[in-house]
């Protein structure tokens, strides 16, 4: 192999998706389409693509989105203080936008040994040209954590709960539900039951016909659980046309009273924006065994839940993701990084 050269691009649009479909090679909301879909919706986080080109061959690839308004998983006061902090230092952060899923994009061995210091290292060069508070490669894997080639100057952390993934490994919906036991079955029915005597109603769209009352029931859903709400909800009701999604809604006497957005690239399904009024008995399931019915009717791979309401997503077949880990940096861990090699010269 040559010697590597990296290059840097401040929108997707200016790397042919040919290159950059190369470089994602079929993984999960990581093609061409997917970042431009996410630049539209994060419009306030200026992105910077960093690829590794041997000749004329792109090899790999990191995406760093520059966040000032990051959800962050704390108490309310404590996100208040950090929301200051980051107005005026944002992180940068390697990130595949909206979906919880790492934008560092390296081949296997023994290349990516090889490329991880050159592109992390790139990184850093960007972070300190940015004045950025935090550089932080999340959604890592454990395994990731633990490659030798990290430069100096990072340090990995396990941060918020996992996500949830289920692989697709029957044939329709109704062979999924076969193959769980008499009471997985039974609950399902009952969902139908109670949603049917309750007067909800589903419906699925390809566009989002009442983005405020949604905004309404996606923020409710995020102060039941105390999390922060997600600043880009809007945005990415108002662009969801741009992407391979379905939405879904539940109503009651023609009231929006629940909603949730299915999003899919590369044959991978993601469930987001879940949203519900206070008292919808049944609604939750509905949505989550709509989802999986969209999974399967669109023959996805692999479907994908976050966080939360674990033993709901276990009792479905869901999985607990190991992606809930990031390699970190800040300008005192660099400092303290190049005083350690100086001294060892």
């Amino acid at each position: 192999m040559n010697k590597l050269e990296v290059k840097k691009y401040k929108s997707i649009e200016e790397i042919s998706p040919e290159a950059w479909n190369q470089i994602a090679a079929g993984r999960g909301f990581q093609s061409h389409q997917w970042y431009a879909f996410g630049e539209h919706v994060m419009a306030d986080c200026p992105p910077t693509y960093l690829i590794a080109w041997d000749g004329d061959t792109p090899i790999a690839g990191a995406a760093l989105f520059k966040v000032k308004n990051e959800p962050l998983p704390l108490p309310k006061i404590a996100r208040q203080f950090m929301s200051s902090v980051l107005k005026r230092r944002p992180l940068l952060v390697c990130r595949s936008p909206l979906a919880d899923t790492s934008a560092l994009l390296l081949p296997g061995e023994p290349l990516r040994d090889e490329i991880l210091p050159v592109l992390a290292s790139a990184a850093q060069d960007e972070f300190k040209k940015q004045r950025c508070s935090f550089l932080v490669f999340d959604y890592l894997l454990t395994e990731q954590l633990k490659y030798q080639s990290w430069p100096p100057g990072y340090e990995p952390i396990t941060v918020s709960e996992p996500g949830t993934y289920m692989p697709l490994e029957w044939e329709s919906f109704e062979a999924y539900l076969e193959a769980g036991n008499k009471k997985d079955r039974q609950h399902y029915k009952r969902t139908l039951k109670e949603t049917s005597d309750n007067g909800v109603v589903l419906s699925r769209h390809n566009t989002v016909p009442d983005v405020e009352t949604a905004v309404g029931l996606i923020e409710n859903v995020s102060i039941w659980h105390g999390s922060a709400p997600n600043p880009w909800a809007r945005n990415l009701l108002e662009h969801f046309s741009m992407t391979d999604g379905t939405w879904l809604e539940l109503r009651k006497d023609e009231k929006l009273v629940g909603c949730g957005a299915i999003l899919r690239d590369n044959k991978f399904q993601l469930t987001s924006m879940l949203g519900l009024e206070d008292d919808v008995p049944g609604g939750y399931f509905l949505l989550l065994y709509a989802a999986l019915q969209e999974a399967f009717e669109h023959k996805v791979r692999l479907v994908r839940f976050g966080s939360g309401a674990y033993d709901v997503k276990r009792r479905l077949g869901f999985h607990l993701e190991d992606t809930n880990h990031a390699m970190i940096t800040m300008a005192g861990i660099m400092s303290r990084a190049a005083k350690r090699l100086t001294s060892k010269d």
